[in-house]
């Protein structure tokens, strides 16, 4: 009956418009009604009486004020009721703000697109035929702030399977100058097989106070235990993870440990020099990895001694995941999930060439993050049988 009622009321409008312009018309007073409608029965929720019914506290309607809002079809101007005591909030269009949520949602998606706020001004004042000054757009992306700071002091799990660590370049503005800045990024697996990005930030360099900083977040968020640690050969970080996740094993990047190692390789030792790596990083246990190391280190030693070296000092860390089966290899030995994450990043924050300060960086990577979600945020295939060999392995630590 009720849906009988409104398609009659819509006819009955309908009949009355004659052409394109008057249908415009038509939907732009009821645009504005409508609006006008919701925020006057908020103020009845929030005055908790009807118009026209007793008061039921000295706080009364106290008129209307006028607001011009900024939508997809122009300007519309709605009166917006007020009470004595200014205590109406209303959620329909709530203070300070004047656009309507295409426009807005808009804003947000070409920013998170990479595009600069110049060009966000051109797109809307083309596409809406609305002029927004950098400043607005400012205020509109900044809005985010409180969403981002949320997401990023959220509660943690307590224990995470394995966390990969890695960290993107940026241009950003710093007391007069424009320097590079790292954005820290964890992603981690939980006991679950749940992927998830933990922590994003950014940092003047890479040192152990950063790292120590960033677990100690963790840690305040909840996370107890980490079983692996897995990143490139970063400075400092075996310091901060023994101290606070002192029973994290690190495991450093195999794919990055090749690529240092051949760096200064000449091009005709290459392949010689891949046969004897593989060796090391393909051997079945500790003990054949150790043997391929010494062979591979008295064929070259003398020639590519800087490479010997970088195997030498990191030898238990590059070699950690060699104590365990494939599945658990598979998963730990190269950085590649978290390097895929950050390069797709990397296409959505392109655009910005220098970032004004560090919240305006984090805003773009938290937009991008958002934006690629359904890449990152998911269940590792295969999980069940991972999980059954990490319990048989770490059975004293998985609760």
């Amino acid at each position: 009956m009720k849906n009988q009622k409104v398609d009659e009321l819509l006819d009955s409008i309908l009949e009355q418009v004659d052409d394109k312009s008057s249908l415009m018309e038509v939907q732009d007073k009821l645009f504005k009604r409508g609006v006008e409608a919701l925020l006057n029965s908020e103020m009845e929720a929030h005055l908790g009486y009807e118009k026209g019914d007793k008061p039921i506290s000295e706080n009364v309607r106290n008129g209307f004020s006028e607001k011009t809002l900024k939508t997809d079809k122009g300007d519309v101007i709605i009166k917006v009721p007020r009470d004595r005591n200014s205590s109406f909030d209303p959620v329909t269009v709530p203070k300070h703000e004047t656009m309507t949520g295409a426009i807005y949602d808009t804003v947000l998606l070409l920013y998170a697109k990479g595009m600069s706020n110049s060009d966000i001004i051109d797109f809307i004042e083309h596409t809406y035929g609305i002029q927004y000054s950098t400043s607005q757009v400012s205020v509109i992306t900044n809005t985010l702030m409180e969403d981002i700071q949320a997401w990023r002091s959220r509660p943690l799990q307590d224990q995470y399977a394995i966390v990969w660590i890695d960290a993107i370049h940026y241009k950003i503005r710093h007391e007069g100058k424009v320097i590079s800045k790292a954005a820290m990024i964890i992603l981690g697996v939980d006991m679950t097989g749940k992927q998830d990005i933990l922590s994003i930030e950014i940092v003047e360099n890479e040192s152990a106070s950063n790292w120590m900083n960033m677990f100690k977040n963790l840690k305040m968020r909840g996370v107890e235990d980490i079983l692996f640690l897995c990143s490139d050969n970063l400075a400092g970080l075996d310091k901060a993870a023994e101290a606070i996740f002192p029973k994290s094993i690190r495991q450093i990047c195999i794919v990055h440990q090749i690529r240092n190692s051949l760096k200064f390789v000449s091009y005709k030792d290459k392949r010689a020099i891949m046969k004897d790596i593989k060796a090391i990083y393909q051997a079945d246990n500790q003990e054949q990895a150790k043997q391929a190391f010494e062979a591979f280190k008295s064929k070259w030693k003398g020639k590519y001694d800087q490479a010997i070296d970088s195997w030498d000092e990191n030898w238990d860390n590059l070699t950690s995941f060699l104590d365990y089966p494939p599945a658990i290899r598979k998963l730990i030995y190269t950085t590649n999930i978290i390097e895929s994450f950050n390069s797709t990043l990397r296409k959505y924050t392109k655009n910005k060439k220098v970032f004004p300060n560090d919240q305006s960086a984090i805003k773009s990577i938290y937009l991008a993050a958002q934006q690629i979600r359904k890449k990152w945020h998911k269940k590792r295939s295969g999980w069940n049988k991972i999980y059954n060999q990490l319990y048989i392995y770490f059975e004293d630590r998985i609760k």
